[in-house]
């Protein structure tokens, strides 16, 4: 089973996970194993296949710091001398210019 598996695992020089694999032997190789089948034998010889590369748009997104919350200025006083200083809405919603 482990030649077989990495037969599979080497198919056209293309590392692949377990579900890949299976299909691959169920395709190329007319052989059929169940996925917990063949995850045990590839932990058991230490068959492993490529982690995918992390997403740079994550990475960006906590670089910039785009979704922060931010402090409690206000402190629950809403009630202020000024008319419009402090706003109680999402201000997705505030119409402004042709808009």
């Amino acid at each position: 089973m482990k030649e077989i598996i990495l037969k599979a695992f080497r198919y056209r020089r293309r590392r692949k996970g377990v579900r890949q694999k299976k299909m691959t032997l169920a395709g190329q190789f007319n052989t059929v194993y169940n996925l917990k089948r063949i995850r045990h034998i590839m932990k058991k010889y230490g068959i492993i296949c490529s982690i995918r590369q992390a997403n740079p748009y994550r990475q960006m997104a906590k670089a910039t710091k785009e979704h922060r919350t931010l402090s409690n200025q206000l402190n629950r006083q809403f009630k202020q001398d000024i008319p419009g200083k402090v706003l109680l809405t999402d201000i997705t919603y505030l119409f402004y210019g042709n808009g």
